[in-house]
């Protein structure tokens, strides 16, 4: 059976009330497990680009150090900087902390629309306008969604089976997953394409 490889997807997103003024930060992380968590920040005096610096920086920091992560954000100064190498006039502070937590993972950043039609993305932009606003995850400001451990999850799905469905074990990365029949490979299209070429 080969290793799942522990993959991680990260929106991040800042936010600036006056631009220098008050500003926040929001994330959120699916981990490999599909557990959702919520994070933001808040910062009296800052910029906006220093919101989508530390956006960032906390985003990977949630992670696992070795992991895999996709890193979206709609802001292209991060997302270019990282992939394209434009040139870094400021903020050196931030770009050595995110330099050094991307050193520590493998990490992908991609670019998003904001304000766009991406839920997940739309989300990191609430909780970075919430943080801007003082509106901590962490003091409570709303209601986070708390770390549930494979083990609950497969318990709580067990008892929400239909007929004919049982939990299997992908033969080839290891996840667990929902099937309707024999099948012993999840649908990811990396695990469908050994199953199809063990046939």
């Amino acid at each position: 059976m080969a290793l799942k490889s522990p993959e991680y997807l990260v929106y991040a997103d800042g936010s600036c009330l006056g631009n220098p003024g008050p500003g926040g930060w929001g994330v959120v992380v699916r981990d490999p497990d599909e557990v959702v968590t919520e994070l933001n920040g808040h910062d009296d005096a800052t910029t906006n680009n220093r919101m989508e610096l530390l956006a960032a920086i906390e985003g990977l920091r949630a992670t696992d150090r070795g992991a895999d992560v996709i890193l979206r954000s709609d802001s292209q100064y991060v997302v270019k900087s990282m992939t394209l190498n434009w040139k870094r006039n400021a903020n050196q502070d931030l770009w050595a902390l995110l330099d050094a937590e991307t050193k520590l993972r493998r990490v992908r950043f991609e670019w998003v629309r904001g304000h766009g039609v991406d839920p997940i993305n739309n989300r990191a932009d609430e909780l970075a306008l919430m943080g801007a606003n003082g509106q901590l995850m962490a003091e409570g400001a709303s209601n986070p969604k708390r770390k549930r451990s494979t083990a609950e999850l497969l318990k709580e799905i067990a008892t929400r089976l239909k007929q004919g469905e049982s939990i299997r074990e992908c033969k080839a990365c290891g996840t667990k997953f929902l099937n309707s029949s024999d099948d012993d490979y999840c649908s990811q299209i990396r695990c469908q394409l050994e199953a199809r070429t063990r046939q």
